[in-house]
């Protein structure tokens, strides 16, 4: 909207960052698959760096999703609250002004959450895409400092460096 015709009441606000969102959704999808592939797909095909590239990935995604968890769990209170100020109101005790605070906020929380939960659902569609497989959250998978693997990678180190050596 230009600023020739923006409004500053709750329905106009409403609107604006919907159209907004809805301008900028697939330029978001584009910017963080570009940030992905260079991040993290640009490693994936080494086996040396393979691993650490999903460790990165899991940095990146972990921000976001927590970031999306909590826009809901914002969003899961203004529900409440307006339940609460809804339910027990016979015509005086919530006032217009009240009831179009909430109603503002609820819409805005509503937007703000799309927007979270497509960055999460785009991260998860590109992880499958590079890795081939679906994203597990962190806690779900094998730990990353598994005793196994660290011995066995520090066992493939040092008959490496014992190969050079004698060589």
């Amino acid at each position: 909207m230009s600023a020739e015709t923006y409004r500053d009441d709750p329905d106009s606000r409403i609107a604006n960052m919907e159209l907004v969102l809805d301008e900028a959704e697939n330029n978001m999808v584009e910017g963080i698959n570009s940030m992905i592939d260079s991040t993290i797909g640009a490693y994936v095909d080494c086996k040396d760096w393979a691993k650490i590239a999903e460790w990165n990935f899991d940095t990146i995604y972990g921000g976001f999703y927590r970031h999306n968890d909590m826009c809901n769990m914002s969003l899961d209170k203004t529900k409440q609250k307006v339940l609460e100020a809804t339910r027990d109101d016979v015509g005086t005790e919530i006032t217009l002004n009240k009831l179009s605070s909430l109603k503002f906020i609820l819409e805005a929380q509503q937007l703000n959450v799309r927007r979270s939960q497509l960055i999460v659902d785009t991260l998860e569609t590109k992880y499958k895409e590079i890795f081939g497989k679906k994203y597990i959250p962190v806690p779900n998978r094998k730990s990353a400092t598994d005793s196994k693997d660290v011995n066995t990678a520090e066992k493939g180190m040092l008959k490496s460096e014992l190969l050079k050596l004698v060589k």
